[in-house]
């Protein structure tokens, strides 16, 4: 088994049933993961991973948790599940395009207390 294969296996555990703070946890927790692979080589950085990470780290400050580590677990995809037209609506974001700077942009989103998203009444 492969470096790859085997991250993306140790971040298959389900966070269903978990507390918000738990699941934060695993959230940050896989993103963290992921970047620390990344910058090891354990897989390519590039325009795909960007989006990804970056995405996450918006939606872990939107408090989405769950939706933070799926978009996190996406980074490390394999090939032949990426499409470009899934990732495109993830957008670009300043400051957040290299590893060092993702890592510098969690770690502020670790630090802001989770909002709660209300329902749309």
């Amino acid at each position: 088994m492969s470096d790859i294969e085997a991250l993306r296996k140790s971040l298959a555990l389900s966070s269903e049933g978990l507390a918000s703070e738990d699941k934060k946890k695993m959230a940050v927790d896989a993103i963290t993961t992921i970047i620390d692979a990344l910058g090891r080589g354990v897989g390519p950085f590039g325009e795909w991973e960007q989006r990804c990470l970056a995405a996450a780290i918006v939606a872990l400050r939107a408090g989405k948790n769950d939706e933070s580590r799926s978009l996190a677990r996406r980074a490390i995809w394999p090939e032949e599940n990426r499409r470009n037209s899934g990732v495109a609506r993830l957008l670009l974001r300043p400051g957040m395009l290299t590893l060092p700077e993702l890592t510098r942009e969690l770690e502020v989103a670790v630090t802001m207390p989770s909002r709660r998203v209300r329902p749309v009444e």
